[in-house]
């Protein structure tokens, strides 16, 4: 009930635009609002079911950026609402990638080096994010989405901190922690020392990451 409703808002941007004969801007929040329709076309296509969390997730990254952010101007009046929907969507999207990644499809079973690749599959698309922002600037008229390397940076960064918070969560929920721990039992052990603990426990972490 609570994603139709933030579906529903997605479209108030689409429509003012349309009314006031803003076609490229219409354009864009028409797509905004179709990515919060997508989990639902992405079921019926992969036939799998999406948790309405994951739902809501997507549908409350894309109402961030495109109602608040762009449409009532947070991006101009709240100081670092930019940098924060960065981390934020980053997040999200790769949770959503973790959630479908690790579940029965029409496409396969289950994907071994889940968290691993929902890592990679997230940053990559911070990284088609900021492709799209620079085609945009460079395309439509008046859009001035990117305001200089700096920025780009900085969004890449929050970008590839969020998907990096999810995959030490989700590695948290395997192993039981989040850092490298030098386990007194191991130390103890003959001939094993604290460097060949640490390689082992980096091994170790990237089996996990694969599975």
């Amino acid at each position: 009930m609570l994603n139709e409703v933030l579906i529903s808002l997605l479209g108030i941007p689409f429509l003012f635009s349309v009314i006031q004969d803003k076609i490229s801007e219409s354009i864009g929040y028409f797509i905004f609002w179709l990515g919060g329709v997508s989990p639902y076309i992405y079921e019926k296509i992969a036939l799998q079911e999406i948790s309405e969390k994951i739902k809501i997730m997507l549908s409350s990254s894309i109402l961030f950026h495109s109602l608040l952010g762009q449409f009532l101007k947070f991006y101009d009046k709240v100081p670092f609402w930019d940098k924060c929907l960065h981390f934020y969507g980053s997040f999200v999207i790769t949770c959503f990638f973790y959630h479908i990644l690790t579940r029965k499809s029409k496409f396969w079973n289950h994907v071994p080096n889940s968290i691993l690749i929902s890592f990679l599959l997230g940053s990559f698309s911070g990284l088609l994010w900021e492709i799209a922002e620079f085609i945009t600037d460079k395309t439509i008229p008046g859009y001035h989405t990117q305001r200089g390397l700096d920025d780009t940076m900085w969004d890449l960064i929050f970008d590839i901190l969020g998907c990096y918070v999810v995959a030490k969560i989700l590695y948290k929920k395997k192993t039981g922690h989040i850092f490298w721990s030098y386990r007194k039992s191991y130390s103890q052990a003959p001939g094993f020392s604290k460097a060949t603990f640490h390689h082992r426990a980096r091994w170790s972490s990237f089996k996990v990451m694969r599975k």
